[in-house]
């Protein structure tokens, strides 16, 4: 993490979305400094988080009808709001099951600007896999479903590690999101081989 909280000083990002982060005693650690985490603690510790720069995260709400320790949904005090999410989704778990909070908030809330990072353990064409799973085709059905795309670029794997490489981890915006959005790229966390993303409006 001591990584990441030297490129945060310099690249001054707003917003990170992280999985799998560091955590001890359910809480998370290593934060950088000047950063603000928004997550749902878990005695099995939370599993994704936003992390925003203090100085802005004033602006930001944490929706607790729709967040748990692995998807976190915060939205902004500004007009039109822009709501931002982070997942972790379990390589082992019903994919339909983890939907569920998402789903429930893009059924009620029909948000116009939304943007979703997420670990999504899930492998398409679509954002640039090798490979399509099952799982893969069961993300495409759910994004299609509320009208999100991805925004991935073709250019680099998510995830680099001992185990080797892969496309797992997926930006998703809505269409108004995507056209005023400017999506950075996926920056490597050398601590756990997993990645971080952020961006900027």
């Amino acid at each position: 993490m001591a990584h990441l909280s030297l490129y945060t000083s310099e690249n001054k990002v707003d917003i990170l979305f992280i999985q799998e982060p560091y955590c001890y005693n359910g809480e998370h650690c290593y934060i950088p400094p000047d950063y603000l985490t928004f997550h749902v603690s878990s005695d099995t510790n939370p599993r994704a988080a936003l992390l925003i720069r203090q100085e802005i995260a004033r602006n930001f709400m944490l929706i607790h009808q729709f967040s748990n320790p692995n998807n976190i949904i915060v939205v902004t005090s500004t007009n039109p709001q822009i709501y931002i999410a982070s997942s972790y989704l379990p390589p082992y778990d019903n994919l339909e099951q983890d939907f569920t909070p998402t789903g429930s908030f893009l059924t009620f809330v029909k948000p116009i600007n939304f943007i979703w990072g997420l670990d999504a353990n899930s492998k398409h064409s679509i954002w640039y896999s090798p490979n399509t799973d099952t799982r893969g085709r069961i993300l495409v059905d759910f994004l299609s479903l509320h009208g999100l795309i991805t925004v991935n670029e073709k250019d680099s794997p998510t995830y680099s590690g001992p185990t080797g490489e892969s496309w797992i981890d997926i930006t998703v915006t809505t269409i108004n999101s995507a056209s005023v959005s400017k999506i950075g790229k996926l920056v490597k966390n050398a601590c756990n081989q997993t990645t971080t993303s952020y961006f900027s409006i």
